[in-house]
């Protein structure tokens, strides 16, 4: 039976994407590890305690167990800041894992588990594969603006070394590969495309008036829909530019924004998106809330459409939805 160590350091894979740090890599590495988990795979999952009620292990399923080791104070910490503590992180790792038996190999997820991974393997002497979901330099390339002035200047080296040390780099599409080649000079032998896929137990076609019942909107109307965190990159603010705009063809035209502030810059970039609503004119605008299905919004959403992020993600792209997007504070306007 093959074993394997996960590192998701700055977010655990079972918080609720859509807020915070949550997000696209948590939903990323449940989803992974649990299919690994099916086909026989034993995956030991470790992720920072930021939480003192939280448990120090979750079995989440057969095969698959959470662990919260502590590293720095246990309470949230901007990811902006988890540098120094990779350390203490590591060692932490190191000490669950030499009471088990051990692991085939460790797969770290973002450029600050590839350096616990990095340490991993040479303490260890297993494989290392590395998904970073975002790179330093490309991000900084597509998005300057969104690459904050509080995370530490040696990312984009560290990043590099830790894939030097991979044994394999793992990218999502064949735009992701090209990146490695060119920003990072990965040699193509060692990178390995994985595409992500689609949960059709969440995303899949349904009754679209009841869809629009489970999140409170009308049954009937044209209705635009924009899904994600909320922070400058993601382009909520076009997205209501738009709503503007389309309003002139179609008067009755609601738009619901589904997601939670995330990052530094997300509580501030919530209060901007609130004036710009109120700046549309006669709307209404429903209090944030919780506890509805991102994919019964995304169904409701089909007439007629969906709104994607105005700026290209540079990497780490998930084109298509994927399981547990959650439940996530809403608005409507309308």
């Amino acid at each position: 039976m093959r074993r394997l160590a996960v590192i998701s350091l700055h977010t655990s894979p079972l918080a609720q994407p859509g807020t915070g740090d949550g997000g696209g890599m948590n939903v990323y590495v449940r989803e992974l590890t649990s299919a690994l988990a099916r086909q026989g795979a034993e995956c030991e999952v470790y992720t920072r305690q930021d939480d003192p009620g939280l448990p120090r292990m979750v079995a989440v399923e057969p095969g698959l167990r959470v662990h919260y080791l502590p590293a720095g104070p246990v309470e949230p910490v901007p990811k902006e800041a988890l540098a120094p503590l990779t350390e203490a992180f590591a060692e932490a790792v190191l000490a669950d894992l030499a009471e088990r038996e051990p692991v085939d190999a460790v797969h770290a997820n973002y450029w600050l588990s590839g350096l616990v991974g990095h340490r991993l393997k040479h303490e260890l002497a297993v494989p290392l594969l590395c998904t970073f979901h975002t790179l330093d330099r490309v991000k900084a390339e597509a998005s300057p603006e969104a690459v904050s002035a509080d995370e530490p200047r040696q990312r984009a080296e560290a990043e590099a070394a830790v894939m030097a040390c991979s044994e394999a780099v793992l990218a999502s599409c064949s735009v992701e590969a090209g990146q490695l080649v060119q920003a990072y000079e990965v040699e193509r032998r060692r990178i390995r495309v994985v595409p992500p896929a689609v949960d059709h137990a969440f995303f899949a076609p349904g009754d679209r008036a009841q869809a629009r019942r489970a999140v409170g909107l009308p049954v009937e109307g044209r209705l635009l829909l924009f899904v994600g965190r909320l922070q400058p990159l993601k382009g909520a603010p076009v997205a209501l530019g738009a709503l503007e705009l389309l309003r002139e063809r179609w008067p009755d035209l609601s738009l619901v924004v589904v997601g939670g502030p995330s990052g530094p810059a997300g509580p501030a970039h919530v209060a901007e998106l609130r004036a710009q609503v109120a700046e549309l004119g006669p709307t209404s605008c429903s209090p944030a809330t919780t506890g509805q299905r991102t994919s019964a919004s995304c169904r409701a959403a089909r007439s007629p459409s969906g709104l994607w992020p105005w700026k290209p993600r540079p990497v780490g792209s998930r084109s298509w939805p994927r399981r547990s997007e959650g439940s996530r504070r809403w608005w409507s306007t309308r």
